[in-house]
C-alpha cells in the first residue's frame, strides 16, 4: 500500500503543479489584461478565452492535492460520535460513492475528451482557442480523483484511519 501511496503522491505533485500553473496565468494573466484594459482602452487577445480554459485546468488537476491533504470541506458531527472502526466504516462507503460518481463523470468525458483530440476541436471567441488539450486533461484528471478516492476508501475499510487523523480533531462542529 506504501507504493500505492507513494504513487498516487508523485502523481498528485505533478497535476497540482501543473495546476499551480495555471493559477499563476490566471493571476498574472488577468491582472495584466486589467492594467493593460486601463491604459490602452483594449485587452489583451484572447487572455480572456484562455482564461476560461485555466479555471478547467486548475479545478480538475488540482483536486488531487485537495483530496490527499484532506483539505475539502466536510461536515464531522455525525462520525465523529462513532467508534473509530465504525467510523472508518462509514467514512470509506462516502469515499467510495464519490468515486463512483467521479467516475460516472470520467467515462463520458473521456469519450468526449477522445473525440475532441481527433477533430482537434477548437471554439471561437475573439480569438480561435483550441480546447482538445482542456477536454484530455479534464479526463484525466477526473481518473485520477476517482483512483485517488476509491483506493482511499478501499484502504480505510480494511485498515483504518491512520493514527495521526484519529488523533485530529476538526475545528469546525
Amino acid at each position: 500500500m506504501q507504493t500505492i501511496n507513494s504513487l498516487l503522491k508523485i502523481v498528485s505533485d505533478v497535476l497540482g503543479a501543473v495546476a499551480m500553473l495555471f493559477l499563476a496565468f490566471l493571476v498574472f494573466g488577468t491582472t495584466l489584461d486589467v492594467l493593460v484594459r486601463a491604459i490602452t482602452g483594449s485587452p489583451i487577445t484572447g487572455v480572456f478565452e484562455f482564461t476560461e480554459l485555466a479555471l478547467v485546468m486548475v479545478v480538475f488537476l488540482g483536486a488531487g492535492w485537495a483530496q490527499r491533504d484532506d483539505a475539502h470541506i466536510r461536515v464531522t458531527v455525525l462520525t465523529e460520535k462513532l467508534s473509530p472502526a465504525i467510523r472508518a466504516r462509514i467514512v470509506a462507503l462516502a469515499w467510495a460513492v464519490g468515486a463512483l460518481g467521479l467516475l460516472m463523470l470520467a467515462i463520458p468525458a473521456t469519450h468526449e475528451a477522445i473525440y475532441s483530440v481527433s477533430i482537434r476541436e477548437y471554439r471561437w471567441g475573439y480569438v480561435k482557442i483550441p480546447i482538445w488539450w482542456t477536454k484530455a486533461s479534464m479526463a484525466t484528471g477526473l481518473w485520477f480523483a476517482f483512483i485517488q478516492m476509491a483506493i482511499q476508501s478501499i484502504q480505510l475499510f480494511l485498515f483504518g484511519e491512520p493514527a495521526q487523523k484519529k488523533q485530529a480533531s476538526p475545528d469546525f462542529h
